[in-house]
């Protein structure tokens, strides 16, 4: 789980960050922690494809205050959590529109906030991927998974951020426990995340441009499944690009 706690308070930032240590001192998830000393600075790491699980923002911070920060963060895409942490509760609305997952006020309390991670982590835990890495926990959200190839009797997971997780199991295994819609056994070595999918034809293609090969015996079910898919999410065959019939 990587984190950003960004403020513009050195002390104030190493609150949060012991904080953040004794929650996960008795927890096996992975964890690492970078801190930003304003929002500018935060949004060009973002920019530059460093992806956070988690941000905790101030909201008075100077120049680019925390919750500008944050509608910025939203317009371009990002999709974690926003924790803020501010000294009133004067945005709290405003920490309600950008989707914010809490809204703490300093100084912080260790009972509040520890309620706050059980909260987050537990949403993270329904709709996340859990792949054990010596001893540790990393929880890949389902909306950040790509596709899963495999090869013989490992499988290499595909993230949205480009980072890859080897797994040392078999693909049918994997297809039972990702107990999601979205995801849709395509090919003996395919499974793919149907929310990326751009173009049907005779195989997928996917926003990324990765190609995704399709079952051939199967391939008007399959296909039929992902219009399916698209149907039940209340779009149509014109929301995903050109697609082939």
């Amino acid at each position: 789980m990587t984190i950003a706690v960004c403020d513009d308070s050195p002390l104030d930032r190493e609150a949060i960050i012991l904080l953040l240590h004794n929650y996960f001192s008795d927890k096996s998830i992975s964890y690492e922690i970078i801190e930003f000393q304003n929002g500018a600075n935060l949004l060009y790491e973002i920019d530059a494809k460093k992806h956070f699980d988690l941000i905790f923002l101030d909201t008075y911070m100077k120049n680019l205050p925390g919750i500008d920060t944050a509608r910025r963060l939203r317009k371009i895409g990002y999709g974690g959590d926003i924790v803020f942490a501010a000294e009133s509760s004067g945005f709290a609305l405003e920490g309600y529109e950008v989707g914010a997952s809490a809204y703490l006020l300093k100084p912080h309390s260790k009972e509040k906030f520890f309620a706050a991670m059980d909260r987050i982590l537990e949403r993270r835990r329904v709709d996340t991927y859990n792949i054990i890495r010596r001893g540790n926990i990393i929880c890949i959200p389902y909306n950040e998974i790509l596709y899963i190839e495999s090869n013989n009797s490992k499988c290499t997971v595909h993230r949205t951020d480009e980072r890859e997780y080897v797994v040392y199991k078999r693909l049918g295994e994997i297809e039972e426990e990702l107990s999601d819609r979205r995801f849709l056994r395509c090919h003996q070595s395919y499974i793919v995340n149907m929310s990326f999918i751009v173009r049907a034809d005779k195989e997928f293609v996917l926003s990324t441009g990765d190609v995704i090969l399709i079952r051939q015996r199967s391939l008007n079910e399959i296909k039929r499944e992902y219009f399916n898919y698209i149907n039940e999410r209340g779009g149509n065959v014109g929301d995903t690009g050109k697609l082939c019939p």
